[in-house]
Order: C-alpha cells, then sequence, then structure tokens
C-alpha cells in the first residue's frame, strides 16, 4: 500500500481515509425453468479495507509526498482522536434469486438474497488519541517526522500467521455472517426493441448490502500508553504498513495489555436505483447509496454516502457509458467511462484522476474484459426454433 507507487489513494478528502481491495475467485450461477425464473449459485472473494478517521495533514502529506522525496517543508504543531484501521476477511455467498412476476409488455418483479458466510483473516488498529508533531529536514532530500508526548492505544486481533484454504472455516480466525437483499420492478417495454437486451421504460430497484459482521475468538490483543518521543523515517513507515502487528509493539511497546474485544460490522448500505430508457437503446440511470449502520472504527467498517447519475446507450455492436458521480465528502464530482465494441470492453470509475494529478480523488477503478455473448446468442436462437 505505501510503495514507490501508490495506486489508489484516498476516495474522501479532508480527514477522512478509505481505501478498499476486492480480489474475485470463483462464482458461477446457473437459471432454472422457463424464462429463468429461478437463478441459483455461490460467489467468492477476498476483501480488504484500510480506513482512518481524524487524519491530521501532516499525515496525509507524508503519506502523498513521502519523506525521501525532498517535497516536504518544515512545520509543527499538535493533533488529536486519529484512528486507522485495516480488516480483511474472505467472503463465501450462496444467491437464490427468483422472478415471481412475469406480465409480458407490462410488469416484471424480480427478487434475490444472498446469503454469506464471512472468515476474518485480522483486525488491526492505531488510535492515537493525542500527540505533538515535527516535520524536520536531515538534509536536502531527506525529511524526519517527530511525534512526542504520544498518548495511544493499538490491537489486533491475530498476529500474522499462515494462511490456507484450511483457514477460512478455522476458528483461530474471525467467523460470521451476513447477508444482501434486493428487488426490481421493470415497467413497459419498447416495440421492435432488439431480442434479448433490456426493453422497458423504467426499472426501480432497491437493495440492502453486507448486513451482517464479524466476532474474533480470544487471543488478541490492545496495548495503550504514552511514549515521550518517536522517529519516523520513510523506511520506518514502510516497515508499519508491512508487517503492522508485530511493528506496531517494536514501535509503541506492550504495555498495560488487554484483551481484543471488538467486532468488525461490515459497510451495511441502502441501494437505491432507477433506470429510464428515453429512446430505443438510450438510458439514464440514478442510483443512491447511503450507509444503513452507523459506529465508529474500528468496530464498523463504512462507505461514503454517494449519488450516481449515468447515461448509457445500448447498441447491438456497441455500448457507452459515462458515470458522474458524486461522493460524500468530495468538493468535485468524479467522472467515468466504459465503452464496448462487440465483445470487448474498458472502463474507469474516475477517468479524470488518471489524466491529471489536480483532479480529486485520485483514485479509480478500472476494468476490461471480453463477454462471449455470441455464444449465449446462438443457444437463445435455438431454443427458440
Amino acid at each position: 500500500m505505501y510503495g514507490k507507487s501508490k495506486l489508489t489513494g484516498s476516495l474522501i478528502e479532508g480527514d477522512q481515509l478509505n481505501l478498499s481491495a476486492e480480489l474475485r475467485t470463483p462464482s458461477g450461477y446457473l437459471g432454472l425453468g422457463r424464462n429463468n425464473w429461478l437463478v441459483v449459485g455461490f460467489q467468492t472473494r477476498m476483501r480488504g479495507f484500510v480506513q482512518g478517521s481524524g487524519v491530521p495533514s501532516v499525515i496525509s502529506q507524508v503519506y502523498t509526498d513521502r519523506l525521501d522525496y525532498g517535497l516536504n517543508k518544515p512545520e509543527s504543531g499538535s493533533f488529536k482522536d486519529f484512528v486507522v484501521n485495516q480488516h480483511s476477511f474472505f467472503e463465501t455467498g450462496v444467491t437464490f434469486a427468483a422472478m415471481p412476476v412475469r406480465l409480458e409488455g407490462i410488469a416484471r418483479l424480480k427478487v434475490g438474497a444472498t446469503l454469506k458466510r464471512l472468515s476474518g483473516a485480522r483486525n488491526v488498529f492505531l488510535n492515537i488519541k493525542s500527540a505533538n508533531y515535527q516535520l524536520r529536514p536531515l538534509n536536502k532530500d531527506e525529511y524526519v517526522l517527530d511525534l512526542s508526548n504520544v498518548n495511544y492505544e493499538y490491537g489486533y486481533t491475530q498476529p500474522v500467521q499462515s494462511f490456507s484454504l484450511g483457514s477460512l472455516f478455522s476458528s483461530a480466525y474471525g467467523s460470521g455472517a451476513a447477508v444482501d437483499l434486493g428487488a426490481t420492478l421493470e415497467l413497459g417495454q419498447i416495440q421492435d426493441h432488439a431480442q434479448y437486451r433490456a426493453n422497458y421504460i423504467i426499472r426501480i430497484g432497491a437493495a440492502l448490502t453486507d448486513v451482517g459482521k464479524i466476532t474474533y475468538p480470544k487471543g488478541g490483543k490492545v496495548y495503550a500508553g504514552t511514549v515521550n518521543k518517536l522517529t519516523f523515517n520513510q523506511a520506518r513507515i514502510i516497515d508499519i504498513g508491512n508487517n503492522s502487528s508485530q511493528n506496531l509493539e517494536t514501535t509503541f511497546g506492550k504495555s498495560d495489555p488487554k484483551e481484543y474485544s471488538y467486532e468488525t460490522h461490515l459497510p451495511s448500505m441502502l441501494n437505491m436505483d432507477a433506470d429510464v430508457q428515453f429512446a430505443k437503446s438510450f438510458f439514464v440511470n440514478a442510483t443512491w447509496m447511503k450507509p444503513a449502520n452507523s459506529g465508529k472504527l474500528p468496530s464498523y467498517l463504512y462507505q461514503p454516502e454517494v449519488f450516481s447519475l449515468t447515461p448509457r446507450f445500448e447498441g447491438e455492436d456497441v455500448e457507452f457509458t459515462l458515470p458522474i458521480s458524486w461522493i460524500k465528502g468530495n468538493d468535485n464530482p468524479t467522472i467515468g467511462f466504459s465503452v464496448r465494441f462487440g465483445p470487448a470492453y474498458i472502463g474507469f470509475s474516475n477517468f479524470g484522476a488518471l489524466a491529471s494529478r489536480s483532479v480529486q480523488p485520485r483514485g479509480s477503478l478500472a476494468y476490461f474484459g471480453i463477454q462471449l455473448w455470441k455464444l449465449n446468442e446462438k443457444a437463445l436462437t435455438k431454443r427458440k426454433k
């Protein structure tokens, strides 16, 4: 996360930090019955979060400019209530979806649920309750960050351990459950529309996602105390990032130990969606996502409130979208795009951040792939005949 290349950056400006990563692992779905009125499937993925609150400006500067590029300026001051934490867990889900109402040309109602088993890898946090700081130069290229009168607390669910497939169901790691619930209603259709493509006048959807938590077994530790002075150079900051639990112990010590008693509550979100077809193959989508739980780090993961407006054109051989998103905490909207030619597609959630360093936030999702849609069309045509 903190090397020569910083690929993501913060999704929220100011004193909030919100980084996330996701690794998709094997998943599959199977449609059953006429018009696939019932769908069953499974999905697996690894998820990771690094989040912070009360991030002082000097920490943001050190993260952005590093301490070994000569980009810093001397400064001093104090801060308090700085919390940063990291969560990682594996998710195994079983999905059931159905279309209980299908009135051709009038309405389609689709409902679904995903039940998820959570395997917590680790939760580690640092809370600097108060500290004084001084950013000073060593030479023309290197700076150091001095912290004094540091009042701290840090903890972790378990030290770094080897992890294997069997660890997903081991009692040595955290475990929990969660659920996603959702429904969509499609109304109307356009005559002479391309077959097997989205065809409705309006689609309205609602979902509640990531409702659940992870509980960790005994064995984790929480330490609290005070330190007169700490000095950080670039190498020491990287060491903390590479092995946080061990290097937090080395940096702050192991005074006043207590049992780790925190749980990880997932970032529950309420999702509202409306998709309107204004002309043949031309849609405008509006999506609103709002946090559905409340709490403080390190117990609660969270995602920012987002509103997105996305014009979209769906043709047989070409498709284009232009998502514009307003993320709570950001001063400016983020603009992305995606394009498909035949079976190949590519897209970015925040293209401006890739084109200019001045665009905030400096994060963007990028994706590309090939859709085997021709195979599906041949199967559907054969079935119809």
